[in-house]
């Protein structure tokens, strides 16, 4: 053995995830890499500390592929969930009942606060529809307000918080769609930002962290920034916050200028673009904002793509010219088409993206396997929510269209870069939850098996980040960063995933998890030394 081990981890069984079956009894650890695996003991004297898991079952730890950073980490603090689905149903399902949620969280909240709430349900009320400026005035008082629904792609704006943003209330219902909900983003969290302190930005990434720890995430994708305010103070903040982190965090500035995003690429360890916000080819079935060349079939209404193909195809050939990778966030069949016809166009190397890739034709998943270059970021735990709960695939789309969302099976066997991914704060962070909507999946044919969902948060991701020599597996020389379980995952039914948590996540060697909510914490961040980002 050419170096002395410095942590020995044992009382686990670790799955490399290389193949199914492949495990051993011991891992070591030197410098933040495996230094050594093996079902034997290593000689007394050759490790310096030893960690006894107690029995657990140890995987190579996750990566989240697509979520928005700053604003997961600022409504962690700040925001609450309006909806949960819990004995077999969506509580509260009434507007009256979710004015009740509201009037107790302005209660708890100071007079002055913002208040935001997210996965709001439209479809699960009985009016079917988000709450109006005017009920938002009545249940919280006139405070500036924002209820998000459970897609992110509308929401609902009290009387004040229209005048933030500087739109007028007459007439106006308060509840944005499509473009008027997607490009004022920015302004939103600039609005949310300013009405914090130091001590929300500290429970913040705490909070994250914990909630990462206890799913043995290690790694983000994180998709931020908005071009809808001049000076974007928010994608520096993430920036700042991100190279600090405990855990990695992979930045794609959601900008299509190229010289806005330029002064960011220094602090990143490869050049990266895209995600949501200026690279939105559409918006999401919820909100009827999913480009589809089908009309919607309660509504008879067709949404268009957000931008022309001749304006992608020359942003898609810029940003490729870069040497950036491409995230694209496109859902309906039409968007998907847009973005794929852009890809097709480039003579390049690098691996760019299509996040969510939901309602794609055969045609169009016939193409993206041909091209053999691109990753797709899925979120299949929203679809096993909406089937069983939410039914606005069933009810808002041509029966045609719903039963061929995302072929999860035909991508993973054809060797597509098919990676696990929350949207949170859209969802939640949840990795185990998508896992069951890959390996419960709606569509005949096409679930996952328990081993093909791990390597969705790992292997692939790695390898759409051109990171695979690094981390994904547990092998020699790769990260230690793992997460030891109860749960056999491998081997368990579909239904107990729901339940599954990490007992420990490593992230190179070292603990993760157990952060304070302190002022001093964050100061003590904020004097580490920065890493790429």
């Amino acid at each position: 053995m050419s170096r002395r081990i410095g942590t020995l981890f044992s009382g686990a069984l670790f799955h490399t995830l290389c193949t199914q079956d492949e495990t051993f009894s011991f891992l070591g650890e030197t410098d933040g890499k495996i230094s050594y695996l093996s079902d034997t003991r290593p000689e007394n004297g050759s490790y310096k500390r030893e960690v006894v898991l107690g029995g657990l079952y140890a995987y190579p730890s996750f990566t989240d592929a697509h979520l928005h950073f700053l604003y997961s980490v600022m409504t962690s603090a700040t925001a609450y969930n309006i909806c949960e689905i819990k004995d077999g149903g969506v509580v509260p399902d009434t507007l009256v009942g979710a004015g009740e949620c509201l009037r107790a969280r302005c209660a708890a909240r100071g007079v002055n606060d913002i208040i935001i709430a997210s996965g709001f349900i439209p479809q699960a009320m009985a009016e079917k529809r988000m709450p109006t400026r005017q009920e938002l005035d009545d249940w919280t008082g006139g405070r500036r307000t924002v209820v998000y629904s459970i897609d992110g792609h509308s929401s609902s704006l009290s009387t004040s918080m229209l005048g933030a943003l500087e739109i007028n209330p007459e007439g106006h219902d308060g509840i944005l769609r499509g473009v008027e909900h997607e490009f004022r983003q920015g302004r939103v969290m600039e609005i949310l930002i300013g009405s914090i302190g130091a001590s929300d930005i500290a429970r913040g990434i705490a909070n994250f962290t914990n909630q990462c720890a206890r799913y043995g995430i290690t790694r983000v994708c994180a998709m931020d920034g908005n071009s809808d305010v001049k000076n974007d103070r928010l994608i520096k903040l993430a920036a700042i916050i991100a190279s600090r982190m405990d855990i990695d965090v992979f930045l794609y500035p959601q900008y299509m200028d190229i010289e806005k995003t330029r002064p960011l690429w220094r602090k990143m360890s490869n050049r990266r673009i895209g995600g949501c916000g200026d690279w939105e080819m559409d918006g999401a079935v919820g909100s009827h904002s999913a480009a589809f060349y089908s009309p919607y079939a309660d509504t008879g209404d067709i949404a268009d793509c957000y931008y022309t193909q001749d304006g992608v195809d020359e942003a898609v050939r810029r940003a490729d010219a870069e040497g950036c990778q491409i995230a694209s966030h496109a859902i309906g069949d039409a968007a998907i088409d847009r973005i794929l016809a852009a890809y097709e166009k480039l003579d390049s190397k690098t691996i760019h993206r299509i996040e969510h890739f939901e309602f794609p034709t055969n045609a169009a998943v016939e193409k993206l396997i041909a091209c053999g270059n691109i990753a797709v970021a899925v979120q299949p735990g929203f679809s096993w929510i909406d089937t069983r709960y939410l039914k606005s695939y069933e009810n808002y789309l041509p029966k045609e269209i719903a039963s061929r969302q995302v072929p999860l099976k035909r991508l993973y066997d054809a060797g597509v870069a098919l990676c696990g991914s929350s949207d949170s704060p859209v969802q939640d962070i949840d990795p185990f939850l998508q896992m069951l909507g890959m390996v419960d999946f709606c569509v005949p044919g096409q679930s996952l098996t328990n081993y093909e969902a791990m390597r969705c948060y790992t292997v692939n991701p790695a390898r759409a980040l051109g990171q695979d020599s690094n981390f994904g597996t547990l092998e020699i020389n790769k990260e230690a960063s793992f997460f030891a379980v109860e749960t056999d995952i491998l081997a368990a039914r579909s239904g107990s995933l729901a339940d599954v948590h990490a007992a420990h996540t490593y992230v190179r060697g070292k603990k993760l998890g157990g952060k304070k909510a302190a002022i001093s914490g964050l100061f003590g961040m904020m004097l580490r030394r920065t890493k790429k980002i």
